[in-house]
């Protein structure tokens, strides 16, 4: 049961990091448009969600009737809630993120409720055309994508997961019809390709049940559709290759996950979220020396006030780096790193605790160390 929640759990946090903005911008905009949409889109990648509120609801009020655009603001306010509740603090998908082990955040009200205003706004427009016409795809595109969004939501702020798939399986629904009516609206294989992906890596037996239900995925199908968007999607290329680093991780694929995060890294220079999860695969793949190389640097950045990296989590950053070091066996670096956990942006109450259980061990090595040296000098 761990591990059908887990893989579930890591389905949820796909439609999070991944089914995301994907910037559908009609043809037929105005140039200003597009570069509103653009720059809109920029901060929203960048972690600037004030910002990405602001132009979206801008957008959003020039086009009242387009349910993108209620979309795109109700998802700027989910991501600034799950920035503020610390989520996006980069190793978004290793051991030592303890966010699902939590039971739910604390939910900003005003975030929670303009969310809802919006997500429901989305939702009501684009089923309202669909009713009108069956083919209308740009509607098909939005209501997979508010789907999609509302189920991320549901799954990791109001933590109910059976009610996360059950939005999810609608968001598939939505795009797969879109795919049948147009075979390259790449951007629409995302969805498809996340939930084959999802359901090919549940334990045999359940997926035989679901099976009979008619529900089917496999893993390798799932993340070749991915890769298409990525390839040649439109306003979902990003967001797809995101998604590619989840998979590609879980799948221990780590120097394929390093290399997309690397190309996000380059596109979105402000957002610090990057370069900590390519330190991350770098530790997950026991590259331990490159691992403490991509956390340094983005230390240096703090020091050197890097634009964008003034809300880095040092605690955490802190933490990963006295634990590396400390297998390493560099015992004095990682003491000066977990030392500065307590007190250090991002720093909870769990951290802080096994920090100090680190230490602990740490001074007992070092006292060990000094104990042997003392002695190898007297028998000299």
């Amino acid at each position: 049961m761990n591990r059908v929640s887990r893989t579930i759990e890591a389905v949820v946090l796909g439609c999070v990091l991944a089914v995301s903005a994907g910037a559908q911008i009609p043809a037929v905009s105005s140039d200003q448009v597009r570069r509103l949409s653009a720059s809109g889109f920029d901060h929203f990648y960048s972690l600037e969600y004030d910002d990405a509120v602001r132009i979206f609801e801008r957008l959003r009020d020039a086009d009242p009737a387009n349910p993108y655009a209620h979309h795109r603001v109700a998802l700027a306010y989910f991501y600034k809630q799950l920035h503020v509740a610390g989520v996006l603090e980069g190793d978004l998908f290793g051991a030592s993120n303890k966010f699902f082990r939590t039971r739910k955040i604390s939910v900003d009200p005003v975030l929670d409720r303009n969310f809802h205003q919006s997500s429901q706004t989305a939702i009501r427009l684009c089923e309202g055309r669909l009713k009108r016409n069956k083919a209308d795809q740009p509607a098909l595109y939005a209501c997979g994508a508010a789907y999609a969004t509302k189920a991320a939501y549901q799954g990791l702020i109001a933590r109910a997961l059976l009610d996360s798939m059950g939005s999810a399986r609608k968001a598939n629904d939505f795009h797969t019809r879109l795919i049948r009516l147009n075979a390259k609206y790449y951007d629409a294989y995302m969805v498809p390709g996340l939930f084959d992906f999802a359901l090919g890596s549940l334990p045999g037996p359940l997926k035989v049940v679901l099976y009979l239900v008619g529900m089917s995925g496999e893993k390798e199908r799932g993340m070749g559709l991915v890769e298409s968007v990525a390839r040649w999607g439109n306003g979902a290329r990003y967001d797809a290759q995101i998604l590619l680093t989840v998979m590609y991780r879980r799948e221990k694929r780590f120097a394929d996950a390093r290399e997309t995060l690397e190309t996000l890294a380059s596109a979105f220079p402000r957002n610090y979220v990057f370069p900590l999860e390519i330190a991350s695969i770098h530790r997950a793949a026991d590259e331990t020396e490159d691992a403490i190389a991509g956390y340094e640097a983005v230390l240096a950045r703090v020091r050197q006030s890097t634009p964008g990296y003034q809300d880095v989590p040092l605690a955490r950053v802190h933490f990963e780096l006295g634990d590396l070091y400390r297998k390493q066996g560099d015992l004095d670096s990682a003491r000066r790193h977990l030392a500065q956990v307590a007190g250090s942006r991002s720093a909870t109450p769990d951290l802080e605790k096994e920090s100090l259980l680190l230490l602990e061990q740490i001074d007992e090595a070092i006292r060990l160390r000094q104990s042997v040296e003392a002695a190898a000098e007297l028998g000299r």
